[in-house]
């Protein structure tokens, strides 16, 4: 009986250990769209034949679901944001973290680069956000909570609950 406790209960903790393991970042966003969470997943972007890894960010006051896919290059990282109403990235090079146009590469590849939804205003603000390089986490809680605002009247977009 002891042995079958045990084994319940290290396996309990180990899928709550392995849940976890893929939660990335969690804030609050200070908009209406409450608190965010960015989650890895298995899911990846094949652009160029190579599969670039990919993260959800959810919101707790709306049902949409955000992916960033981040692609490494020689000068720096594209985080490459794919939402329903808007696609576009975020660039992290050592001098600045800032939003960006799709690069290109990414068009080509099939990825749509419709401006129709874009806050104008809004993408200026955020042409950068830190003159400093972020981490990786550092950049996917920045994107969670710039991003959304990026749609233009977002707080419809989002629909929230």
């Amino acid at each position: 009986m002891k042995k079958l406790l045990f084994v319940t209960l290290i396996s309990v903790v180990t899928s709550f250990a392995m849940m976890a393991e893929n939660v990335v970042r969690e804030g609050d966003t200070h908009s209406a769209l409450g608190k965010y969470s960015v989650v890895k997943t298995a899911e990846v972007v094949v652009i160029n034949e190579v599969a670039i890894p990919t993260f959800l960010i959810s919101y707790q006051n709306s049902n949409q679901i955000i992916r960033v896919a981040v692609d490494t290059d020689k000068d720096g990282k594209n985080f490459i944001v794919l939402g329903d109403n808007l696609n576009l990235q975020y660039r992290c090079q050592s001098s600045h973290f800032g939003v960006e146009k799709l690069d290109k590469k990414y068009v080509k590849h099939g990825i749509s680069n419709s401006s129709e939804n874009l806050n104008s205003g809004e993408y200026y603000h955020q042409k950068i956000l830190t003159k400093s390089e972020p981490s990786n986490r550092d950049c996917l809680g920045l994107i969670a909570c710039y991003y959304p605002k990026l749609v233009a009247d977002y707080e419809i977009a989002f629909t929230c609950k």
